[in-house]
């Protein structure tokens, strides 16, 4: 998880160690707005709702799973629903579209993994995650995109690198 949004800076990231970062989109498109995901983008449970949801590979092995929910009305009718890589990200996508979202808020607990993500994380037995809520919302509060974060517990170094309106923090 020591990568804010996988892309570009993933592949940098991981070249700098010697080691191949890639992602790969597993599904796009529109889904009812899981219990958590809904109360952080403020929507009732159930309500639609944009989602990209992708694998993170270190040297071909996927070790972390991203899904990013965006407000129905942001994502509807936009490449953020495709199941095709957007050049610059969905933040350069938002951003073209006059959507700031200077504000970050994370939070991050350890839980037991559920048995899909033993398998797609590859993870031994009684192994534990690490699952990050990453909810970005404009300079006015509005939520517009819910990241769900998933990794193994395993060797985790948590570094953050945001930047807001152009400025480091």
């Amino acid at each position: 998880m020591g990568v804010a949004a996988p892309g570009d800076a993933w592949a940098e990231e991981a070249a700098e160690a010697g080691r191949r970062g890639t992602h790969r989109i597993v599904e796009a498109g529109v889904v009812e707005a899981p219990d958590r995901v809904a109360y952080l983008l403020g929507v009732p449970t159930g309500s639609p709702v944009g989602v990209r949801r992708r694998a993170v590979d270190l040297d071909d092995v996927t070790v972390e799973l991203t899904d990013s929910f965006f407000q129905f009305d942001v994502a509807n009718g936009t490449a953020l629903i495709r199941p095709a890589k957007i050049k610059g990200g969905p933040e350069k996508l938002l951003r073209e579209a006059g959507i700031e979202m200077p504000c970050v808020a994370e939070e991050i607990e350890a839980r037991p993994a559920i048995q899909s993500e033993v398998d797609l994380l590859r993870l031994p037995a009684d192994v534990w995650v690490l699952v990050m809520h990453r909810t970005c919302a404009t300079a006015a509060g509005r939520p517009i995109q819910v990241d769900v974060v998933v990794a193994s517990a395993l060797h985790q170094r948590f570094r953050y690198e945001m930047y807001a309106a152009g400025e480091a923090l």
